[in-house]
């Protein structure tokens, strides 16, 4: 079994599941190791079917996680929270990501890791050096351009990751028990390499096609005659019934909504940037050169060769075959590297090789190049970021006190209007909206107060559940967000005669008859073959999906295209205009793109039946090893990191 495998099985287990994560944390993860990392992540706490830990899953004693003798202290789940969220949840707070849910797909991650290496105690694996470095040497992400391991793309890799080589080297140990666990069920393809070889060559395929654009013009069309609109009218009339409708008393209570209106104290403004200060300091940054020996005696010989006058970069050239870009580590802070190397690196001198340093990769031979003194920030520098941060964990606040002082009014019975008065906020009126949250008309409710409230399925499914003048309980809603409704008269649905709505009427028939006359203009066109498209554009090759057409209706125009054979045409209404569209060339998926894509295919299909079987071994686990898990202590202790 090769290492290398296991170290992407485990990092594809969720694949499936990676819509749990939040999209601004998907932005932050740019490089590949940590787009990988957040599949890990992304096990959370679905597999267990528990959703919110604030009160603990099980009772952890003084440990976030446990599993047989495996155990994750509150400190250590802390830590990682945070470096997940400064890696992955770029922009958000502490109290934002808790929030998102990020806090629960960390300890999710610790959890199955803990397990899996429970049940690595129980059967013996171990993982040694040479299978850590072997699995690391064999990945291509941190292979150069000759396919030869850089040890300088590794680090900048695992920089831009949030990882130490420490840091990293535990999660891969934790990989690499998890192949040897299940490998033995999961090796082998699943899926046939014929068929991911078919899909690749489906999926690759291109097209090159002509079109014409004819686009509707009302302003064209001449007012239709009484007796016509009258006519159209009478077949469509169903169209302009209108449905049944309600107003409604509403409060509603959103983190957002007062959030500007909060002004923090200028003690907690200081406090906050005090405990937060390190966000927005930059530590002291060296840029680092270095070459890695498998024994100490190279090592040395190198070192020696470097301090008699030999360039740096000569004698790993000489000695490794390293490039430039190998020996590169970059500029990087002390926590980015290992303990060991950081130690030295930190004390050394500009232009002074040092070494050997012992590590996980071997036999360090370095030299510092240019220091970056530390900056500090001043309070004022970074005041409007601290006044936001404190608004948004204030507000959240605020809006809980206030939930409970509604509660508390309506077990007294006081009416919606006077909960309201309590808090300081007002009713907001909302009438005559449809169950879809919609107008007389179809359109949407356009008043600023309860935008959010008639495009929230909750909120229309309750107001239509409750009898006229039944007032609901508090219910929580989305983004922090909580409402009480009231519902104060309901119309029943009715046929509408013509003169009640025939502003519409006329400028809906105008808007047809505008497109029959693009359609009958694009079926002329069609009608004449080549001359009809002596004025057409050519496109550029595009795919299935549309990517490299552009135009607004790429998606419908490419499945037309493809869907047809070279030198046909066919006509597309796109909805804003009529298209037409001729198949001009069917490019074949080049060989190599093809195989290449394949391979990734054929791993991804295998990766997610794989991700099934580890995630109903990892449920068995943890009854076996008696999984506990305390998420509590960790949340407390981040939030009371902020002084809360």
């Amino acid at each position: 079994m090769q290492a290398e495998t296991g170290f992407h099985l485990i990092l594809y287990l969720n694949s499936g599941q990676d819509d749990i994560m939040l999209r601004s944390m998907r932005e932050g993860a740019k490089s590949p190791i940590m787009k990988l990392f957040l599949l890990f992540l992304a096990a959370g706490f679905a597999l267990w079917g528990v959703g919110d830990l604030s009160g603990g899953f099980l009772s952890g004693g003084n440990n976030a996680v446990s599993a047989g003798d495996r155990k994750v202290g509150i400190e250590e789940a802390a830590n990682e929270f945070e470096r997940s969220r400064r890696v992955t949840g770029r922009g958000l707070n502490v109290g934002e990501a808790i929030q998102a849910g990020l806090l629960n797909e960390v300890i999710g991650s610790l959890a199955r890791e803990t397990l899996f290496g429970a049940e690595a105690d129980r059967l013996g694996v171990t993982v040694t050096r040479d299978m850590k470095r072997d699995s690391i040497a064999s990945d291509p992400q941190f292979k150069d351009e000759l396919g030869q391991f850089a040890e300088g793309r590794f680090l900048q890799t695992l920089r831009s990751s949030g990882f130490t080589e420490e840091s990293y080297l535990e999660k891969l140990s934790s990989a690499l028990e998890v192949t040897q666990i299940i490998g033995p069920i999961t090796d082998g393809g699943i899926f046939a390499t014929a068929t991911a070889t078919q899909v690749s060559a489906y999926q690759l395929e291109q097209r090159q096609a002509s079109y014409l654009t004819f686009t509707p013009a009302p302003e064209n069309i001449s007012a239709p005659q009484d007796s016509t609109l009258s006519s159209w009218f009478t077949e469509r009339q169903s169209q302009y019934d209108v449905p049944d409708l309600r107003s409604f008393d509403v409060i509603f209570l959103s983190a957002d909504r007062i959030q500007n209106t909060i002004t923090p104290r200028e003690e907690d403004i200081v406090s906050s940037f005090e405990i937060r200060r390190d966000d927005f300091v930059t530590p002291e940054r060296r840029a680092v050169r270095q070459m890695v020996f498998d024994t100490e005696e190279e090592a040395r010989a190198a070192l020696s060769d470097v301090t008699s006058g030999t360039a740096f970069n000569d004698v790993a050239s000489a000695r490794l075959n390293w490039t430039e870009g190998d020996v590169t580590l970059g500029i990087v802070r002390r926590e980015e590297l290992a303990d060991e190397l950081a130690e030295a690196a930190f004390d050394a001198e500009i232009g002074k090789a040092f070494g050997p340093i012992s590590s996980a990769f071997g036999y360090h031979i370095a030299m510092i190049d240019s220091i970056e003194a530390a900056s500090d920030v001043s309070l004022d520098d970074v005041r409007p970021a601290i006044i936001a941060a404190l608004q948004s964990e204030q507000a959240i606040d605020l809006i809980y006190d206030h939930v409970t002082k509604i509660e508390d009014a309506f077990g007294t019975g006081a009416s919606l209007s006077e909960a309201a008065a309590l808090i300081g906020t007002s009713v907001i009126r909302i009438s005559d909206i449809d169950r879809n949250g919609l107008t007389i008309d179809g359109g949407i409710y356009q008043v600023e107060d309860a935008n959010d409230l008639t495009s929230d399925t909750l909120f229309l499914g309750q107001a239509w559940a409750l009898e006229i003048d039944e007032m609901s309980t508090v219910i929580e809603s989305v983004d922090d967000s909580f409402f009480v409704i009231q519902p104060t008269n309901e119309t029943a649905s009715r046929t509408r005669p013509l003169n009640e709505v025939k502003v519409r009427a006329i400028a809906d028939w105008t808007t047809e008859q505008a497109f029959i006359a693009a359609i009958t203009s694009a079926t002329e066109a069609m009608a004449r073959g080549d001359d009809g498209f002596a004025d057409s554009i050519l496109t550029e090759p595009f795919s299935r999906s549309g990517a490299g057409l552009d135009h607004s209706a790429s998606s419908l125009m490419a499945a037309a295209a493809f869907g047809q054979k070279k030198g046909e045409i066919q006509l597309v209404e796109t909805g804003r205009d009529v298209v037409v569209i001729r198949t001009d060339e069917i490019m074949r998926a080049d060989d190599k793109e093809a195989e290449e894509f394949a391979v990734r295919l054929l791993d991804g299909f295998n990766d997610l039946v794989r991700n099934d079987i580890a995630s109903a071994m990892a449920l068995s686990l943890s009854e076996t090893h008696k999984l506990e898990v305390n998420a509590a202590p960790v949340q407390q202790a981040l939030i009371g990191s902020l002084g809360q």
